[in-house]
Order: structure tokens, then sequence, then C-alpha cells
């Protein structure tokens, strides 16, 4: 009995989701990478506002590469949940489902997106250091 490429590609995601998290445990174990989103911000005052800021900046300063890389396995876990939600969209969905499928969809690439831009913006703000 063969397996389908459908079947097998969502297991090797499903390999990779966990190396992924296995290695972002890890590397949180070896010190955390402050991160403030935009809805925990509004939530705050505007002067702790200003000390996420500079707790996220001396962090990103202190250990940039560290940080591009938090950054970068958290846009690739991001994405590699799209792939796994795309592989097990049903083909009988109904609008709704549909509905809450693409904005889950929505949801984890804005945040690969968003991810992948931070650890750009860090290492964009190391090129001129020395290495």
């Amino acid at each position: 009995m063969s397996v389908s490429p459908r079947f097998a590609d969502s297991h090797k995601l499903d390999a990779a989701l966990e190396q992924l998290d296995r290695f972002l445990g890890t590397a949180a174990q070896r010190g955390g990478v402050p991160f403030y989103g935009p809805t925990l911000l509004s939530s705050m005052t505007e002067m702790d506002q200003a000390r996420a800021a500079q707790a996220e900046r001396a962090a990103y300063e202190a250990a940039p590469e560290e940080t591009a890389i938090h950054f970068c396995i958290t846009a690739a876990i991001a994405l590699v949940e799209v792939s796994q939600a795309l592989l097990a969209r049903p083909a009988q969905a109904t609008p709704a489902e549909r509905e809450l499928q693409w904005k889950t969809l929505h949801t984890y690439a804005k945040t690969a997106g968003r991810s992948a831009y931070r650890a750009a913006s860090i290492l964009a703000d190391r090129k001129s250091a020395p290495m």
C-alpha cells in the first residue's frame, strides 16, 4: 500500500515544525528575545511602551545574531504552519469553514512576514558593524 504524496508531505512538514520548535525552545533557554506586539503595546501606558521599546532595542543590540536567528526561525515556523493548513484543507468545506481557514492562513502569513522583516531590520542595523 503506497502513501499519498500529500500525506507524506504532511508528515515531512510535521517533522520540520517539530525541529524548528525544538530549536526555538533551545534558543529561548539561552536567553529570551523580548518582543512586544502591537496588541500588547496598545494595552500599555506611554511610559510602559517606551520601556518595552528600550528593552527590545537593548536586547537586539546586545545579541543581534541570536535575535535575528530567533525571528528567522519564527518566520519559518509560521510558513510551515501555512503549508500545513493548506495541505490539511478539506475539499468540501462550508463557506464559514473556508472563511476561518483563510483568516488563519492570513494570520500565519502576517506573522511570517513581520518576523522576517524584524530579522532583516536587525541585520540591516548590523551591516556596518565589525564582524
